[in-house]
């Protein structure tokens, strides 16, 4: 659903995460203007969107019709002034340099209206410190994407030290309505919240091959047939809720540790998790039954293709 008043989509850096984060909003009848520096990675560009389109199709996610007329909302363009005009929301997914990413800023808050988004998908640097060069800081926030954009459905948003709310809330409204699972946070920090934790799971992964304990296919293996495939359904808490929060409290007990605080909070109040209706979630009805039956599907299918591809 197209958020009234906003028809033209810019995106600042159209390469491995733009030209996704553009086919996110013409699928959903915005005009999108693709920015890079040359003709030959403008032309890539639409060359990826036109591969991801019909995938869309290949697997039903859209009709051929859908496609064609996303794709012809595609316009690319190799200078920052013209992708820009008439744009009512800007989204940037420049390299990851501070300085670069100032200066970009600073001139699209030169050329746009105070009253147009300007969005950054930066995983690492601090928003406050991208808007420090603009003077309509109060329109800058951050749009996290994950790749490839246009088929991971989280974005993550924040604003800096002195983004208005509201312009965050509408932004908010926006990606809800290109279908986007949205998650916002208040603290402007390096890193956004995925990126860090990608971060803290690569950088133990690096220390465990460094050690000598394992190659990096067997870290793979581990990763892909293992814990990997629960994730998508349990996350992080649900797991712990699933599994009993009074297993981690007592286990940390058990390595002479003191249990984390959130864990110990709510098993000394009897909330264990599944097994009692509550733990970080609630769960009432049949709701913890349910979730175990989606787990074991999930499961059942990657086995049944691992089996019939010989991986196992």
């Amino acid at each position: 659903m197209k958020e009234p008043g906003i028809n033209r989509v810019a995106i600042i850096g159209a390469g491995v995460m733009g030209y996704g984060i553009g086919l996110d909003f013409v699928r959903f009848g915005y005009e999108v203007a693709y920015y890079n520096t040359s003709k030959k990675t403008s032309e890539r560009a639409m060359a990826r969107a036109k591969e991801s389109l019909d995938l869309m199709v290949e697997t039903g996610l859209v009709s051929q019709a859908e496609a064609t007329a996303a794709f012809e909302l595609l316009n690319p363009f190799t200078d920052v002034q013209e992708t820009v005009q008439g744009a009512d929301l800007v989204i940037e997914a420049a390299p990851e340099t501070p300085s670069l990413k100032q200066e970009l800023f600073a001139q699209l808050d030169k050329l746009l209206p105070p009253d147009v988004i300007l969005a950054s998908n930066t995983s690492e640097i601090r928003l406050t410190e991208i808007a420090s060069k603009s003077v309509h800081q109060e329109r800058i926030l951050r749009a996290h994407y994950f790749s490839p954009a246009e088929f991971i459905p989280l974005v993550e948003v924040h604003g800096g030290e002195k983004t208005n709310p509201e312009m965050v809330e509408k932004m908010v409204r926006i990606l809800r309505g290109v279908r986007k699972k949205v998650v916002v946070y208040q603290m402007d920090v390096p890193g956004a919240i995925g990126s860090r934790i990608q971060m803290a799971q690569n950088r133990e992964i690096m220390a465990l091959i460094d050690e000598g304990i394992c190659d990096p296919q067997t870290m793979d293996d581990v990763i892909q047939y293992g814990f990997a495939r629960r994730l998508p359904i349990t996350g992080c808490f649900r797991r712990f809720d699933y599994l009993g929060l009074d297993f981690f409290y007592t286990a940390s007990k058990g390595w002479g540790a003191e249990p984390w605080k959130p864990i110990a909070d709510r098993v000394e109040r009897g909330e264990y998790g599944m097994k009692t209706g509550k733990g970080f979630y609630e769960w009432p009805g049949d709701s913890a039954a349910q979730l175990n039956r989606k787990l074991n599907l999930e499961l059942i299918r990657y086995l049944k293709e691992d089996m019939e591809s010989g991986a196992i």
